[in-house]
């Protein structure tokens, strides 16, 4: 896509794939964000569930920071029918001591084992590397989140171990493991 339509595209759809894209939340989204912030499967690895005003306050929040200081989480839809599966995307500098964009995605249950993380997160990482010129992508998985460690691992990030915080917005998830992946291990690796 030619850059100056892809410009005015980023203002509502941040990347796409083959059978994915990730768009810009809309206020009637928040019914469909509720069934992955409000299920206990959905959240078991992030110490559990939302209220549906949490959800309300995540949606507004990604709808008015959209693009700005390079928080771009969206949500995630599959291109055939419109359906929204999950959601994905970044934000900059929000894990405490570790510098880079910070990598996450939902996918809803009945949409897993498809490939669709591995495939988004793929789009993500060029538009982070190539578009934006980021030096550093990260990610945090629970210690006991297979699917999300080997997406992560499939991708060629370099795990360095457990890291102990508190969130005051995801009770229970005091431990995690940091993924990360610098532009410059990406580029060998496309080539």
């Amino acid at each position: 896509m030619p850059k100056k339509e892809r410009s005015r595209n980023m203002r509502h759809i941040l990347v796409e794939s083959d059978r994915l894209l990730i768009k810009r939340p809309k206020e009637g989204d928040s019914q469909d964000l509720e069934r992955v912030f409000c299920d206990p499967a959905m959240m078991r690895y992030l110490g559990g569930v939302w209220t549906p005003d949490q959800v309300a306050e995540a949606l507004q929040e990604w709808r008015d920071e959209w693009g700005v200081n390079n928080r771009w989480y969206g949500v995630l839809l599959r291109k055939d029918t419109c359906e929204l599966i999950g959601t994905a995307g970044f934000t900059e500098n929000t894990i405490p001591g570790e510098p880079g964009l910070e990598l996450s995605w939902f996918v809803l249950p009945e949409h897993q084992g498809q490939g669709f993380a591995t495939e988004i997160t793929s789009e993500l990482l060029r538009f982070a590397f190539n578009d934006l010129r980021g030096e550093r992508m990260v990610a945090e998985t629970h210690p006991e989140n297979p699917a999300s460690n080997r997406v992560l691992e499939k991708l060629c990030f370099e795990c360095l171990g457990e890291r102990h915080h508190e969130y005051d917005y995801l009770p229970g998830f005091d431990i995690q493991v940091l993924w990360e992946l610098t532009r410059e291990s990406w580029q060998q690796g496309a080539s």
